[in-house]
C-alpha cells in the first residue's frame, strides 16, 4: 500500500499543500508565476553584478573610453570661449569637441597629451574636414609655440596603458575638471 504524499510548505504563500510531483515547490499556478518572477529577478541581478564586475576590472576598452571622456571634458572646459583651434569659430550654439592634432589611432602615445588636444568645432573641422590640420598647425604654433609642435610631430616611444593607468588618468582629469569649474 502506497503512502499518501507528504505535505509541503509553499515557497510563496507559505500554505501547506499536497504536491502533485516530488519537484513541486508551490501550491498553485499563481504562486508558480510569482516564484518564476522572483527567480528571474535574482538571476538578472546576479548576472548584472557579474557583468559590472567584469567590466570594471578587466575591460580595457571601457576604461580607455572613460579616460577619454574625462580628458575631453577637461579640454573642452579648459579651452571654453577660445574658439576652434582650426578655424577660430567661437559661436556659442556650435557643438565643440576635443580635437587631436596627431590622431589617437596613428599616435596612441599622444592620446592624453594636452599639447595634442584642443577645442575644435565638431561638425565642420573635426568631422567634415578630418581635423582641418592645414589650419590647425599654424594656430597651434601661436597657442603653444613651435618647439612644442615640433615635439608633438617628433618620434615618441609607444606604450600601452594598463587598466590601473587608465583609472588613474580618468581620476586625474576628473580632478582637473573639478578644479577648473570650482575656480570659475
Amino acid at each position: 500500500m502506497l503512502k499518501p504524499p507528504k505535505q509541503k510548505k509553499c515557497k510563496i504563500c507559505k500554505d501547506k499543500f499536497t504536491p502533485f510531483s516530488s519537484l513541486a515547490k508551490v501550491c498553485s499556478a499563481t504562486c508558480a508565476i510569482e516564484l518564476t518572477k522572483q527567480e528571474n529577478k535574482k538571476e538578472y541581478k546576479a548576472t548584472t553584478r557579474k557583468m559590472r564586475a567584469k567590466l570594471n576590472d578587466s575591460d580595457r576598452p571601457y576604461w580607455v573610453k572613460q579616460a577619454e571622456k574625462a580628458c575631453h571634458a577637461y579640454i573642452r572646459e579648459r579651452d571654453k570661449g577660445k574658439g576652434c583651434i582650426s578655424c577660430g569659430t567661437n559661436k556659442p550654439d556650435i557643438q565643440y569637441a576635443a580635437g587631436h592634432y596627431k590622431t589617437k589611432g596613428a599616435h596612441p602615445e599622444l592620446r592624453f597629451n594636452e599639447y595634442n588636444i584642443h577645442l575644435q568645432c565638431n561638425k565642420n573641422c573635426n568631422m567634415m574636414l578630418s581635423g582641418n590640420i592645414s589650419n590647425y598647425r599654424p594656430r597651434l604654433i601661436d597657442k603653444i609655440g613651435l618647439s612644442h609642435v615640433e615635439w608633438i610631430e617628433g618620434a615618441h616611444s609607444q606604450y600601452k596603458l594598463t587598466i590601473d593607468d587608465l583609472k588613474e588618468t580618468t581620476q586625474y582629469y576628473k580632478d582637473r575638471l573639478k578644479a577648473i569649474t570650482c575656480s570659475i
